[in-house]
């Protein structure tokens, strides 16, 4: 290549050699690379990519000097991404695309080869029996026993399923946890479970509650707990007695009419003259009511002074009673 030519045309020369006109725009800036080689320079010149297919991007292209050389060296030629281009997600190995829920029916997923969620169990007394002294300071969780299995739930993996099922809809910071009379730790439905898991986990076994059948913490629980019991009412609301005993002491009179006395009746009409003769009647009767009052109770206590007098002298204090009464009868009667 001609040296008289600069730099920057030739990078742009070279990437017109590959690409349409219309997608290389104008220069952008240039940046010398490290090199190992003290003999070499490389210098990245970058363009503008105005392609609609991918805006935000820019071309690059490394433009190589060697000492004791007339012509420069194209290096290399990439299309990259700008702040605000538009890139896919960062690729992820196949072994980690699995996502919780993906799995479906027939399919298979081996366990990493080790991984850290899973520990040996043992399966028989026999692999007890013939472990060494220098397992003794093992974990307590890598002691529990496999009955068949050959690997168990490792402290990682049981810590791990705590933590997921704590945030999930059957932890205690669920909104139904929230809202709910008693705690799932407390329900007469909840299945216990083994091992260290069991202190707070459990399985709901209530067909009507919120998570029947799953794994619910003891700290969660729904509307269906077995302690809820239902209110003795009556369905017809009563309303409570109020009495207002400062009611009459601060009632105002002011504004009341005065007292105005009934007008007098006619006594030409005999009903009115009945009505007018009642008080006077019920006045006679309240009088004589009280004479005969007055009497029994002379009477009484002349017989009660009797007990102390003869014999004689009592007939004759009767005589002399009844005498008496007779004579005020008969002037009653003149």
């Amino acid at each position: 290549m001609n040296t008289k030519t600069s730099p920057v045309e030739i990078a742009r020369q070279a990437l017109l050699e590959s690409i349409p006109a219309d997608h290389v725009g104008a220069a952008l800036d240039s940046v010398v690379e490290p090199s190992e080689d003290s003999s070499v320079a490389i210098t990245s010149y970058t363009f503008e990519c105005t392609s609609p297919g991918y805006p935000g991007w820019y071309w690059e292209v490394s433009v190589a000097e060697v000492n004791g050389q007339v012509d420069l060296s194209i290096s290399e030629i990439n299309l990259l991404p700008g702040a605000a281009a538009l890139v896919p997600a960062q690729w992820k190995p196949w072994a980690e695309r699995v996502e919780p829920g993906d799995l479906g029916v027939g399919d298979l997923l081996p366990a990493p080869e080790n991984d850290e969620r899973l520990t040996a169990g043992f399966t028989a007394i026999a692999d007890l029996e013939d472990l060494s002294d220098d397992l003794a300071p093992l974990h307590p969780a890598q002691w529990e026993l496999g009955l068949g299995r050959e690997k168990v739930l490792s402290t990682v993996g049981l810590e791990r399923a705590v933590d997921r099922w704590f945030e999930k809809l059957n932890g205690p910071r669920s909104a139904m946890a929230k809202s709910a009379p008693a705690q799932c730790g407390s329900c007469g439905f909840l299945v216990p479970v083994g091992g260290s898991i069991g202190q707070v986990f459990g399985v709901c076994g209530n067909e009507f509650g919120a998570a029947d059948g799953q794994i619910v913490a003891t700290t969660f629980g729904c509307g269906a707990h077995s302690s809820v019991r239902i209110e003795n009412a009556t369905p017809i609301p009563v309303v409570d007695l109020v009495i207002d005993d400062q009611a009459d002491e601060q009632s105002d009179s002011s504004d009341l009419p005065d007292y105005v006395a009934d007008p007098i009746v006619d006594q030409d009409d005999s009903d009115d003259f009945e009505a007018d003769e009642m008080p006077e009647r019920q006045e006679a009767a309240a009088e004589f009511a009280m004479k005969e009052a007055v009497e029994a109770m002379e009477a009484a206590t002349e017989i009660v002074e009797l007990d102390n007098l003869d014999a004689d002298d009592a007939e004759q204090e009767i005589s002399d009673f009844y005498g008496d009464a007779e004579s005020d009868a008969s002037e009653e009667s003149r």
